[in-house]
């Protein structure tokens, strides 16, 4: 069954998770249903592929993303050595992407520029409408301005563990949960499961997998 979403564009390939070659490579996998990547706001109010804050830890560079302006960020490295990448927009991903594969984009926005973020973020999704794109954050106001702004995109919020979700059904197409509280959720809308990357947790659960049930991994050549 085809339902495995690669985490960060993870996969049995030589390029570093978050950029825009471990992102494209994975799309072209028979086995892979779609693919996770984060974005953040640079000081410029550019919408770029980046999980952390900062990009010690991902690059050869240093310093907050949000201090920094897109032209200084792609200054740096942020593949390896062999492989060498540079940070890339949201938009001029998703301009590369073509199908129907489910492209899953995690918000990480800071309370002081959300609004900001989630207005640039709406101008850039509303041209590629033709996509299967599906919006998540664990912040639920940035969800529900979302809603607010008729995106066309499907949105979904990220659960650390099962709570009341009466006050988010209304604006949430899809949940995003962690494989540990997964079998005790209710499916009453679509599912995506995170992080299963070993086979003793996939088959755990793989006996509630259905259809409307993605996984969300860094191995599905592993898991497949």
């Amino acid at each position: 069954m085809n339902h495995f979403i690669a985490h960060r564009g993870n996969d049995d390939h030589p390029y570093k998770e978050n950029t825009q070659e471990a992102i494209l490579e994975c799309l072209k996998k028979d086995y892979i249903l779609g693919v996770e990547f984060d974005v953040r706001m640079t000081k410029d109010k550019k919408i770029v592929i980046a999980h952390n804050m900062t990009i010690s830890k991902v690059s050869d560079g240093y310093g907050l993303i949000k201090n920094m302006t897109l032209k200084e960020l792609q200054k740096y490295n942020f593949g390896t050595k062999q492989y060498p990448s540079k940070i890339v927009t949201l938009d001029s991903v998703l301009e590369k992407i073509n199908g129907n594969k489910k492209i899953v984009i995690e918000i990480k926005a800071e309370m002081d520029r959300l609004k900001m973020m989630i207005d640039r973020i709406t101008k850039i999704i509303n041209k590629y409408n033709h996509l299967n794109l599906y919006l998540c954050s664990f912040n639920r106001q940035v969800m529900e301005y979302l809603y607010q702004k008729k995106i066309p995109a499907k949105l979904g919020i990220i659960l650390v563990y099962p709570f009341n979700l009466t006050k988010i059904e209304s604006y949430c197409d899809f949940y995003v949960i962690n494989y540990l509280y997964f079998k005790k959720l209710e499916q009453t809308k679509e599912i995506m499961v995170w992080t299963v990357n070993s086979k003793d947790i996939y088959n755990n659960i793989k006996y509630k997998i259905n259809e409307n049930v993605s996984i969300i991994t860094d191995k599905a050549y592993l898991l497949k």
